[in-house]
């Protein structure tokens, strides 16, 4: 019993403390609430010195009984301290300073052994006295507590209810307790040793009821989530003393068999105990129960807002399966359905939850029911009459045939509502008020938000494969532009010239360089190519296959080669198109009486190449903001404006660089910059003379 008494007042130590440390955060200044944390600070020592002065054995018992008088001196205070806000009579006025005095006297009646002053047989101390007058003190606190739950009104007795009970049930302990010693002139030491156990359950009823009264500016805030599985554990915990009482009492008078039932009891009691302890129905009600008498709201709005938000965001199911789940937990339904509209303008089951919807269930959204749930985010209940009492508000019997279908939830988003969510009958049954109404309502337009940007997103993907789909048809288009741009010049040409024979090469050459290119593009189209290799390439190579190309458009480039040759890293087609693109955009801007001039050098360790024309040139803003834009053209419905952004990347690509000069009214100049390769079996690399073997 020794270790037990020590852990008890222990352990009420540890809970008083836990308490003051709660309340002390929460405390915004005022008397009643600094009393409160007075008298829960005491608590806390009071429970400590208890369990030294049972560890030591040596403390005197004046020292004990004085820690119990300045415990409900404190406790006294603060209760006194609530009658402040009512008027009282004469009789208890007197009788809260009668209390006061008499801890106080007994306190220092507590101090007469230390006093040294000499005792006679008349003056000595005595024990019994100051257990009467502890008697007194729990007594007095029970008529303060009942005369301070009588005086209130009656709809102010729910804050003040579990104060009462906290209180009510320390003090009538202790009256138990105390009348025990007074009578028989020894405590109860069982009583004694399970007194802390007690008390420490008392605290959370004196969080709860901080929490519920604001005017003692303690802001206390009791998660839902501890109390409902504390109120579990210690539900569970009282079975299975039961139980233990029960199968002790079994085996004491069950004779031969006492043993026998006493495991064939505890057993049972067991399966019972996980059969209820998994039971949904059975946590639902607790959940209710705990609800409706422990907190001012049924939802914890933070609790519910973290777990909406969670589910939205999760990803092990569907978006929609989620949202349908997410709507079905806030009233505890067991299923639930989402109706989304769909392009035809009816709402059609989009996801089900533990709640089957017919395939091809589909509601016309011009139904009278669905315009006032948009316009007044009306919330059915389907086992209730239509809205209004109006038959034409009744909702569809595809509906109502759902199963256990209880209530219709819209998600209206700016206005329009764009489905709404079909809830099963909850596991524990309850009107609805005004709490489940806006807390569903905004759930639902949260729901409706995060449904609606998901359909955005999923459209804005689809839009963007098809524009990935144009550009690569845009790209496609432009080479076949180009392609056929020579064969036409090549019919056009073919009736003056089909009898000269350097013509009829050249055309040969030109039809088997277009076939070959478009072969090309129908090998990457269907991903058959392969990958394109950079090699060593000698410059003029690239640029004489431009030239023949571009020979039959006038007017001819002016081609100005480079002293030496030249060798880049590059693919020799993909270059000589890039060229071409270049090309044509100036024998285009120079016209047919215009001059085309291209120019090759070496510029240090580049290759740098410069196509000028004589036309109409471009401004500065033209060149910075819109020439090497995708898909924006000058030409009209003859140009698909890619060619100069395509041959730019492709320079870079290259580790190269193309840069513009123009003057409006004077021309342009293209300059490329492309890195010098080592020339193919050549051991001298640029710019450094070769090392002979």
């Amino acid at each position: 019993m020794h270790l037990i008494v020590i852990s008890s007042y222990l352990v009420a130590a540890t809970a008083f403390l836990a308490g003051t440390v709660l309340l002390g955060v929460g405390w915004r200044g005022q008397r009643t609430g600094a009393l409160l944390i007075l008298a829960t600070m005491v608590s806390v020592l009071w429970a400590a010195f208890l369990a030294y002065a049972e560890w030591r054995r040596t403390v005197a018992i004046n020292w004990v009984l004085m820690a119990e008088v300045l415990r409900y001196g404190a406790w006294l205070v603060f209760v006194s301290a609530l009658f402040g806000a009512w008027p009282m009579s004469g009789l208890l006025r007197g009788l809260r300073v009668g209390a006061h005095l008499l801890w106080i006297m007994l306190a220092l009646y507590c101090l007469w052994p230390i006093t040294g002053l000499p005792q006679t047989a008349a003056s000595a101390f005595n024990v019994k006295v100051l257990l009467v007058g502890v008697l007194v003190l729990a007594l007095t606190g029970v008529v303060f507590l009942e005369q301070l739950y009588r005086n209130v009104q009656s709809e102010q007795r729910w804050a003040l209810k579990f104060l009462v009970i906290a209180l009510g049930v320390l003090f009538a302990y202790d009256i138990f307790l105390y009348s025990y010693a007074v009578l028989y002139r020894q405590l109860n030491i069982s009583a004694w040793a399970a007194r802390g156990f007690i008390d420490a359950l008392l605290v959370p009823f004196l969080m709860v009821a901080a929490a519920r009264n604001p005017q003692w500016s303690l802001e206390v805030g009791v998660s839902r989530r501890a109390v409902f599985y504390s109120t579990s554990l210690l539900v569970v915990a009282f079975y299975i003393i039961a139980t233990a009482i029960g199968g002790y009492y079994v085996r004491l008078y069950g004779g031969d068999w006492g043993r026998v039932a006493e495991i064939t009891l505890v057993c049972f009691a067991l399966l019972v105990m996980l059969s209820i302890t998994f039971s949904g129905q059975v946590r639902s009600h607790l959940r209710v129960f705990l609800n409706k008498n422990f907190f001012s709201f049924r939802h914890d709005y933070r609790e519910e807002w973290l777990r909406l938000s969670a589910s939205l965001s999760a990803s092990d199911t569907e978006l929609p399966q989620r949202a349908a789940r997410a709507m079905a937990q806030i009233m505890d339904s067991p299923g639930s359905a989402l109706f989304m509209r769909n392009d035809a303008d009816e709402f059609v089951p989009e996801a089900c939850w533990n709640m089957p919807a017919p395939i091809g269930l589909k509601l016309p959204s011009s139904l009278p029911l669905f315009g006032i749930m948009c316009s007044r985010r009306w919330i059915y209940d389907l086992t209730e009459p239509p809205p209004l009492g109006d038959e034409r508000l009744r909702a569809p019997t595809e509906l109502i045939a759902l199963t256990r279908a209880w209530l219709l939830v819209p998600l209206v988003l700016e206005g329009r509502l764009i489905g709404f969510v079909v809830l099963a009958r909850a596991r524990v049954g309850h009107a609805l008020d005004w709490e489940d109404l806006d807390l569903l309502r905004v759930a639902g337009g949260q729901v409706a938000g995060t449904l609606a940007q998901a359909a955005d997103a999923r459209r804005l993907a689809e839009a963007s494969q098809f524009e990935g789909f144009n550009q690569l048809t845009a790209f496609l288009m432009h080479d076949l532009k180009n392609v056929a741009a020579q064969q036409s010049l090549l019919l056009q040409n073919a009736e003056r010239h089909k009898r000269n024979p350097a013509f009829v090469d050249d055309m040969l050459t030109t039809v088997a360089n277009s076939v070959r290119r478009i072969s090309l593009l129908l090998e990457q189209l269907r991903g058959d190519a392969a990958p394109r290799a950079r090699g060593r390439v000698q410059l003029t190579a690239a640029i004489d296959k431009t030239l023949g190309e571009s020979r039959a458009q006038p007017p001819r480039p002016e081609y100005q080669p480079a002293g030496e040759d030249l060798w880049v890293r590059a693919d020799t087609d993909q270059l000589a198109t890039v060229l071409g693109h270049v090309i044509r955009n100036a024998q285009d801007a120079a016209q047919a009486h215009g001059h085309v001039t291209l120019r090759v050098m070496r510029a240090g360790g580049d290759a740098a190449i410069e196509i000028e024309d004589d036309g109409a040139g471009m401004d500065d803003d033209f060149i910075r903001n819109r020439l090497f834009k995708p898909f924006f053209t000058t030409k009209a419905s003859k140009g698909m404006g890619i060619g100069a952004y395509q041959a730019r990347e492709y320079v870079r690509s290259l580790g190269g660089a193309m840069s513009v000069r123009s003057t409006p009214g004077q021309g342009t100049v293209f300059a490329i910059r492309l890195p010098l390769a080592e020339p193919a079996g050549d051991a001298t690399t640029v710019g450094r003379p070769r090392i002979a073997s």
